[in-house]
């Protein structure tokens, strides 16, 4: 059984939508959030936390921090396989590209199934 064209475009449209929802969370954040420094800053996180280790978390304020503080190491050096050279190419490419697609085509494929479950219900009744 086959989906038609106008409910596919309906699908990909529904899901080009839902992809859009992250971005305009992104811009809205970094539009209305205080500037980004690398310096080490007494009352809030700041970049120096993301690449020295955040001195403000503690085992009692942040439990989660330190359970997985070693899954944030593991994948530094996992995108630093290429070397450091290649970090940055490799961090867009698996967070900016890979995952985004993958979670893309799975929601369509969702999308999908759901209509095809739909129309075969609807065939049974008949």
């Amino acid at each position: 059984m086959r989906v038609a064209l106008r409910i596919r475009l309906m699908l990909a449209l529904l899901v080009l939508l839902l992809a859009l929802l992250p971005v305009a969370f992104g811009v809205y954040i970094n539009e209305t959030g205080p500037a980004p420094t690398t310096a080490r800053l007494a009352g809030r996180c700041s970049r120096y936390c993301e690449a020295y280790g955040c001195p403000h978390a503690t085992p009692a304020n942040s439990p989660a921090y330190f359970r997985l503080r070693p899954l944030f190491v593991a994948t530094i050096k996992g995108l630093m396989g290429g070397g450091r050279a290649w970090y940055a190419a490799v961090n867009i490419a698996f967070y900016l590209v890979l995952i985004p697609l993958l979670l893309l085509g799975l929601t369509y494929g969702a999308l999908r199934n759901a209509v095809l479950i739909r129309q075969l219900k609807a065939l049974r009744r008949e």
